[in-house]
C-alpha cells in the first residue's frame, strides 16, 4: 500500500487550503453579485483585492485589527493610490462581514478601522414612485411571500440579513396600541423595536394565511431549506432583480440595500428627524445616518437645475 510521506501530505494541505479560499472567494462574490449594486469591473477589482489581502496573510482570515492596518501600510509602501487604497478596504469590510454573517469567523477585524475618503460617494436609491411601481408588481402578480418581504423591507428599513432571519416570535402586537412591531436583532446582536405600517401586517397576515409549503416546526418567518433554515440574502436578491426585469427597473438600479436606502431617504424628505431615522435603521452612529441628509440635498440641487425660475435659490 501506498504511504504518503511528509511532502505528499504538505502538498496535500497546501492544494487543499487553496481550493477552500478560492470556494470562499467564489461565495463571497456571488453575495456581492446579488445583494450590491456593483459593476463587472467592480466585482473583479473587489476580488482581486481580497486575493491580495490574502497573500499577504499567507491564507489566513482570523486576523486583527493590527494585521489590517499593517496591510494598508503596506499598500501605502507600494504606492497605491488612495483610491485605491479605499476601494480595498471597501472590499475588506464587505468580505469580513460575509465572514461574519456565514458564522466562518467569530470576531470582525474591520470594525474599527476608519479611514477617511474625501469624496464619499452617494448612495444609491429609488423615487417614490419606483417604489409604488414596484408595489403595483403584485396588482397582476400573485407570490405572497415576496409581497410580504418587500413591505418589510421597505416599511421597516432593514438589513437584507435582518429581514430574511426574521423569526415567527418577532412579530408582535403591543397590547396597548394593538399595533404590531418588529423585534429585529441586527449587527452586535442589538435588538431593537420598529413598527410596521398596516400594509405591510396585512402582506404578513396573507402570507401566512396562503396556503404554502412550509417546513414543519420552523422558527422562522421565510423558512427554506437551505443550511440556515431560511431564505438567504442572495435568494432574496435573486427574486427582487427577476421582478424588476418584469417591471422594466432596470437590475444595476435594485438591491435589497437600495430599498433601504430608499426607506431612510423618503423618511427624511417627509419630515422623519435623523435620530429616529438612526434607531429605526439600527445605526451605532449618527454620522452614518447622516449619509441621507447628502441624498436630500443633491435632489434639491438638482430640482434647482431643472427649473429655470428657481435657479437663484441658494442652497
Amino acid at each position: 500500500m501506498y504511504r504518503f510521506g511528509r511532502e505528499d501530505l504538505f502538498q496535500q494541505t497546501f492544494y487543499s487550503n487553496i481550493m477552500k479560499m478560492d470556494l470562499l472567494i467564489e461565495k463571497f462574490e456571488e453575495m456581492i453579485v446579488a445583494e450590491k449594486n456593483l459593476s463587472l469591473q467592480s466585482v473583479s477589482a473587489y476580488k482581486s483585492d481580497i486575493k491580495n489581502f490574502l497573500k499577504f496573510t499567507d491564507d489566513r482570515i482570523e486576523v486583527s485589527k493590527i494585521d489590517i492596518q499593517n496591510y494598508i501600510e503596506y499598500l501605502r509602501s507600494q504606492n497605491s493610490k488612495q483610491s485605491s487604497i479605499m476601494r480595498s478596504i471597501s472590499a475588506l469590510r464587505q468580505f469580513f462581514a460575509f465572514l461574519i454573517d456565514d458564522k466562518i469567523i467569530s470576531e470582525n477585524p474591520m470594525l474599527n478601522i476608519k479611514l477617511k475618503s474625501k469624496n464619499k460617494p452617494i448612495p444609491k436609491t429609488l423615487s417614490e414612485k419606483e417604489i409604488e411601481l414596484l408595489l403595483s408588481y403584485f396588482d397582476s402578480k400573485t407570490d405572497a411571500r415576496l409581497e410580504a418581504m418587500l413591505h418589510i423591507l421597505y416599511g421597516a428599513g432593514l438589513r437584507v440579513s435582518e429581514l430574511v432571519s426574521l423569526t415567527m416570535d418577532s412579530i408582535v402586537q403591543d397590547e396597548d396600541s394593538k399595533r404590531y412591531v418588529l423585534l429585529v436583532r441586527g449587527k452586535g446582536d442589538k435588538e431593537r423595536v420598529v413598527p410596521l405600517n398596516e400594509l405591510a401586517v396585512a402582506a404578513i397576515k396573507n402570507y401566512l394565511t396562503t396556503k404554502i409549503e412550509r417546513p414543519k416546526f420552523s422558527k422562522y418567518v421565510f423558512p427554506s431549506n437551505s443550511k440556515k433554515g431560511h431564505l438567504t440574502r442572495q435568494g432574496f436578491a435573486k427574486l427582487l432583480k427577476k421582478m424588476a426585469v418584469e417591471i422594466g427597473i432596470p437590475i444595476s438600479k435594485i438591491s435589497p440595500h437600495v430599498i433601504r436606502h430608499a426607506f431612510a431617504t423618503h423618511l427624511l424628505s417627509h419630515g422623519a428627524d435623523l435620530m429616529s431615522i438612526q434607531k429605526l435603521l439600527g445605526h451605532k452612529d449618527i454620522s452614518t445616518t447622516q449619509i441621507y441628509t447628502h441624498i436630500s440635498n443633491e435632489k434639491i440641487k438638482q430640482l434647482v437645475e431643472k427649473n429655470p425660475n428657481i435657479k437663484k435659490l441658494k442652497i
